[in-house]
């Protein structure tokens, strides 16, 4: 009897281990794919990082240099190093790795208005940079894995979601910080609140987006009648302070070009970018772009998250079910939703397929990822990310849309997101949703 329970144990830590490596591997294999913008920061990171210089420095600098000549197109602020400052301790010592054989490079800063192609760079920079990511990637499996009393489907159903490996292996890091969320939940889950604290901070620290997790966290210390949620907020207050007062200016910052900054990506509010094709002036789109919609988004946002987080304070559901609503709910009102940002919704969802599955539940996953992955294709397009391989412009641009079909494919991609948000969302709800894809099954 012992030696079957060893054998089933070590046969099955044999079979994460394969899984991982496989998963591992496919990664690696695309560790040459970059969006053809975002690289400039990750190489400037590096670089700026091995010199012992902060980043925002340079994005300081040269916002300001920006706008000392918006008059001749440039933008308010440069599209450089604009995110919290957990980047800087994890990538430092990965920084000063690759300055050991890349002493002397300097940052090459493309034109604010400018699109095209950064340098390419270093097949070490790409794998420097993306190994914490993948790293994120395999713990955020593993605690899938334990999160879902040992199950395998669900750890390969992270591990080998397109969308994932495609933004970990060739875009964003936004796994990183989507790892301290679903981290934060696994200890809150085992009564290791001040972890918990310190986790969830660590991800706000990487990215903004888990902040709106806190509410919820508070709200179970409420519903449970305890004081623990102050105990808790202030623990994440004063982790998030340590690392954001050493470097306020440059973080204040960035939370200006954040708030700022035009809607875009795969919500209703980027609608300004149809406004110019269906025949409104110049004045109009930019009144659109800047005010109306900015402003109507940012009432509706906070009007909407209040909505969610008094809901949810009165539901006795589960932590990881509130999670999902709010993130759902996030995503339908906020200004600004990017493909990588859906990462922040994948591991609740199969969390939520665990535990109540059903066919409808199922393929309103599918489409969370489907979508916005069609949405990257399209948009950057796929042929920009090859730039790894070649300088070719015929071959970079070969699946770059005329305006006016590429407008009409990301609106109906947009449009078909968001019905997919909210039925997911009324499907949690209600406990059915509002349309179902159940006769497709029939």
């Amino acid at each position: 009897m012992l030696k079957c329970r060893k054998g089933a144990f070590l046969s099955r830590h044999k079979r994460l281990i394969v899984l991982i490596l496989i998963a591992l591997g496919i990664r690696l294999a695309l560790i040459n794919l970059n969006h053809p913008l975002d690289l400039q920061t990750w190489h400037g990171l590096f670089v700026d990082l091995h010199n012992d210089r902060s980043p925002y420095d340079a994005f300081e600098k040269l916002s300001y240099e920006a706008r000392a000549t918006q008059g001749v197109g440039w933008a308010a602020y440069y599209l450089y190093f604009a995110y919290p400052p957990m980047l800087i301790p994890i990538y430092y010592p990965f920084a000063k790795l690759y300055g050991l054989f890349y002493p002397t490079e300097q940052i090459s800063f493309a034109p604010a208005t400018e699109l095209t192609p950064y340098p390419q760079v270093p097949l070490l920079l790409n794998l420097l940079f993306k190994l914490p990511i993948f790293l994120a990637d395999i713990g955020i499996a593993l605690l899938l894995y334990k999160m879902t009393k040992r199950s395998e489907k669900s750890m390969k159903a992270y591990l080998f979601n397109p969308l994932v490996i495609f933004v970990g292996a060739a875009w964003m890091f936004d796994s990183i910080a989507v790892f301290f969320l679903v981290l934060s939940v696994y200890l809150f889950e085992r009564e290791r609140h001040d972890l918990s604290a310190v986790a969830l901070s660590f991800g706000f620290l990487t990215k903004i987006i888990p902040i709106f997790a806190l509410p919820i966290f508070c709200v179970e210390f409420i519903r449970r009648r305890s004081w623990g949620f102050l105990r808790y907020a202030l623990i994440f207050g004063l982790v998030s302070a340590m690392l954001i007062l050493p470097f306020w200016s440059g973080v204040k910052l960035s939370f200006e070009f954040h708030t700022a900054r035009e809607p875009g990506g795969l919500t209703l509010f980027a609608a300004h970018h149809i406004a110019t094709p269906l025949g409104a002036g110049e004045l109009t789109a930019q009144q659109l772009k800047f005010v109306v919609l900015p402003a109507v988004g940012a009432f509706l946002f906070v009007t909407s998250m209040s909505l969610i987080y008094a809901y949810l304070s009165k539901k006795h559901i589960s932590l990881r079910q509130k999670l999902l609503m709010t993130f759902l709910a996030y995503f339908i009102v906020a200004k600004n939703v990017h493909e990588p940002h859906l990462l922040f919704l994948i591991p609740f969802f199969i969390l939520e397929l665990h535990e109540r599955y059903t066919f409808d539940k199922k393929w309103q996953y599918r489409l969370l990822w489907i979508l916005p992955f069609v949405y990257a294709m399209v948009a950057v397009p796929l042929t920009r990310f090859l730039y790894g391989y070649t300088m070719n412009r015929g071959i970079l641009d070969f699946f770059v849309l005329p305006p006016l079909v590429l407008g009409f494919v990301l609106a109906v991609l947009v449009v078909l997101f968001h019905l997919t948000l909210w039925n997911a969302l009324i499907t949690l709800i209600r406990g059915r949703p509002l349309v179902s894809l159940g006769r497709l099954k029939r």
